[in-house]
Parts: structure tokens; C-alpha cells; sequence
């Protein structure tokens, strides 16, 4: 189709050109006569053909060398506002004046912690499938904001799902605030990154532990357990953080997080 327009758009300006470089000619001083004969004789020239009967005109020459120039600066203008239309409508959907879905790049995903959430994933979400020391999963993460994103993955009430296999560098950091008990009190804090395959229950991927004990003065203890690995996963597989406590420092964006992406190796 582009070719086809092209062809037209040439033909037209070499017609535009001869016409009035023609009617010009025609009514300038005898002297054009010459011009005027090598118009005629390159306008009649067959399709494909040389310019073998103009060997013998300098003049012919140097006016077909005139005429080439034009029809490439014409040709190359049309193909340069035709680049420049098709990049423009293939990034900018006309039609519905919005810009398309983004489809390029790779599958990728980073969340942060969402912190009015975090009562309400104590009270629903302690799951059966879960063992005990990683018994409440995580059920809201923030996904659109100014330091998370999510790009060909898909996610929903706290899983991320795979739409294209390959091998993933999962990972996650939660940043424990722990009350203490107590002098002799040392809570086991637990993170679990969870595997769960379409129609299978969920399969422990990492497990971070830590045992702290703080000072009797402390009002808090703070602990950060971060891990990550790399695996081999299948469009439909979802993945999930569950942790052994809901004592999270969930103010800080930055410091409890969630995420994965594509690596291709």
C-alpha cells in the first residue's frame, strides 16, 4: 500500500514538474526552444528507459539530471512524512485518544506495603494451605504508585501472576516492628515467598527467619528479613509473601516491598 502511494505521489509531481516547467518555458524568449524540445522528448520517453537519445544534448543531460533531483527530494519527502505518520499513530491510538496498552518489555513487578491493610489481612487470611510460622498471607500491596509498577504481570489481592514463562528473580523485604514481651522474650520473625501452580496449593519457594532479642528499655525491636532467588516459572503460576506476625513497619514505602522479573537467560 505504501509502495502503491508512493508511485502515485511520484507520478503526480513529475507531472505537476513538466507541466510547468512546460507552460513556462512556452512563454519565455525563443531561446528556450532547446528546453522546451528535451521537455517534450523526456516526457515521451517510455517507462524504464534510458536516456541514450539525449546523449547527444549537454543541455537534455543536465535538464534530466534536474528532473532526477526534483523527483528524489519529492520521494523523499513523501517517505519522510509517511515514517513519521505511521510512528505517530502506531504510539498514539487516534481513534480513542489514548495512548495503547504498553505490550513492549519484559514482564516485570515491584510492590510496596500498603499499611491501613494490615489488620485486615490478620482477620481473613490465615490460611489452611499455610504453615504456622507463615500462617498471614499479605493480601494488599500498593501497585501504581510513584515507586511500584507492575508491567506484563497481573496482579490482584496480593498475588502476582505470571503471563509469560521463563525464569523469574523473585524476592521480598518485610521490615518488622516488634513489641517485645519482655527481658527474655525472643519473637521468631518469619517471611515465606509462596509458589502456588494453577490448580495446585501453594508450594513454599524462600523462607527468611530471625530470632532477635532488644533491650528491656526498647519500646520496639526493628528488624528488616530480605531474600530473593531465581526459578523456572510458567504462565498461570501466582506468588504470594506470608509472614509469621502483622508487627510491620508498614509507614515507610521503601522498606517493605515485593517483587519479580524476568530474566532471560
Amino acid at each position: 500500500m505504501a509502495i502503491l502511494a508512493l508511485q502515485i505521489a511520484s507520478t503526480t509531481g513529475l507531472f505537476v514538474y513538466f507541466t510547468m516547467a512546460i507552460s513556462k518555458l512556452k512563454s519565455q524568449a525563443p531561446g528556450s526552444a532547446e528546453e522546451l524540445r528535451c521537455l517534450q522528448v523526456l516526457n515521451q520517453q517510455p517507462e524504464g528507459s534510458s536516456l541514450e537519445k539525449l546523449s547527444s544534448s549537454q543541455g537534455c543531460l543536465k535538464l534530466a539530471s534536474t528532473i532526477k533531483a526534483y523527483v528524489a527530494t519529492v520521494t523523499e519527502n513523501i517517505i519522510r512524512r509517511s515514517v513519521v505518520k505511521e510512528a505517530w499513530r502506531s504510539y498514539f491510538n487516534t481513534s480513542e485518544g489514548q495512548l495503547p496498552p504498553k505490550i513492549a518489555g519484559k514482564p516485570s513487578a515491584h510492590l510496596t506495603l500498603r499499611p491501613q491493610s494490615l489488620a485486615q489481612d490478620g482477620r481473613s487470611q490465615r490460611s489452611g494451605n499455610l504453615s504456622q510460622s507463615c500462617r498471614h498471607a499479605i493480601t494488599h500491596w500498593g501497585h501504581s504508585s510513584l515507586l511500584s509498577h507492575v508491567q506484563n504481570m497481573t496482579y490482584r489481592a496480593g498475588r502476582l501472576r505470571v503471563e509469560q514463562p521463563g525464569k523469574y528473580y523473585v524476592y521480598s523485604q518485610i521490615y518488622f516492628r516488634y513489641r517485645g514481651a519482655g527481658r527474655d522474650s525472643g519473637p521468631q520473625l518469619v517471611q515465606c515467598i509462596q509458589w502456588q501452580p494453577a490448580h495446585s496449593p501453594p508450594v513454599l519457594l524462600l523462607k527468611g527467619v530471625g530470632t532477635k532479642c532488644w533491650a528491656p528499655e526498647a519500646d520496639y525491636g526493628l528488624h528488616a528479613l530480605y531474600q530473593g532467588g531465581l526459578f523456572e516459572l510458567k504462565a498461570g503460576d501466582e506468588l504470594f509473601v506470608s509472614v509469621s506476625s502483622l508487627a510491620i513497619d508498614a509507614n515507610d514505602a521503601a522498606a517493605s516491598y515485593f517483587g519479580a522479573f524476568r530474566l532471560d537467560l
